[in-house]
């Protein structure tokens, strides 16, 4: 396809020989007037050229200044959206694992001895100072301090959840409503609290690890009611799921993030917009002749 330089080139060309020849610009009748009047606008044709050349590469480095801007915005948004979903994904997963844990543990973390004593799961021992001060310490065993790492695990795991929505809930309604979602562990507040996890008003869980070393001990099938498949570990796992469910649906797109000026940046950055400028030169050049 002929550029505007070379279809500019031929018509000059074509000029140029009209005149020299006499067909086009005789002293008679010709088109642009005298010899020296057609010589003069051939020279003001190619200098003008000049000028809306000149011009329309300033208007096109302008768009690819532009075209620049939106390809880096474009990039900062793809870029933006990655590190959401990469995060989204570890935080459900790691809240998975440790809902699945919570969900089928054993709390009756009781011990026998070889004569079929039951081992105590907390002893507490008092020692007396040299100023007369009594201190006193708490042992646990083994298995009762994993069962209260593993709660403790899960709080933390589930809070985590709570603050990847809530320090996102921005992005879009749908992740505040997994906000909302994850934080109704006030609705159950009193239960949570009878064994030791204590629920704020966001919904984010503290762990009394003494309260609920003690409820483990004393009342391991409560704490598993409170806690397990059909406690807070049942309804994390129903939470991560419609989470999931709706994933893709999270982060809106780039059009509705940045919104229409997007679409109007990339319309006047393309090759349409480029092939327009180009034919308006054509156009002035037509004009110009004729």
């Amino acid at each position: 396809m002929p550029t505007v330089n070379n279809m500019l080139g031929g018509t000059y060309s074509l000029y140029k020989s009209a005149y020299q020849n006499g067909t086009l610009f005789s002293s008679n009748n010709n088109l642009l007037g005298s010899n020296n009047r057609a010589q003069n606008s051939i020279a003001s044709l190619w200098s003008n050229y000049g000028s809306f050349n000149s011009n329309a590469a300033s208007a096109l480095s302008g768009l690819s200044e532009i075209r620049g801007n939106v390809s880096s915005l474009v990039s900062s948004y793809d870029s933006t959206k990655q590190t959401f979903y990469n995060e989204f994904d570890d935080t459900m997963d790691e809240l998975s694992k440790a809902a699945e844990n919570i969900k089928g543990y054993n709390f009756d973390v009781r011990q026998y001895d070889e004569n079929g004593e039951a081992i105590p799961l907390i002893t507490t021992n008092e020692t007396v100072g040299e100023d007369g001060k009594i201190t006193k310490t708490t042992t646990r065993t083994d298995a009762l301090n994993d069962a209260v790492k593993a709660v403790s695990d899960f709080a933390k795991k589930y809070n985590n959840a709570i603050d990847f929505f809530a320090d996102n809930n921005d992005v879009s309604k749908r992740v505040g409503r997994m906000q909302t979602m994850f934080a109704d562990t006030t609705y159950r507040k009193a239960n949570y609290e009878a064994i030791g996890l204590n629920v704020g008003t966001d919904g984010r869980i503290t762990v009394d690890e003494d309260k609920l070393a003690n409820a483990i001990a004393n009342d391991p099938n409560r704490v598993a009611n409170a806690l397990g498949r059909d406690g807070l570990a049942g309804k994390a796992e129903s939470h991560i799921s419609t989470a999931n469910g709706q994933r893709s649906m999270l982060f809106p797109s780039a059009q509705t993030l940045i919104g229409k000026d997007l679409a109007s940046a990339s319309l006047y950055t393309g090759a349409g917009y480029r092939n327009m400028a180009a034919y308006m030169n054509v156009g002035n050049l037509v004009n110009m002749m004729f």
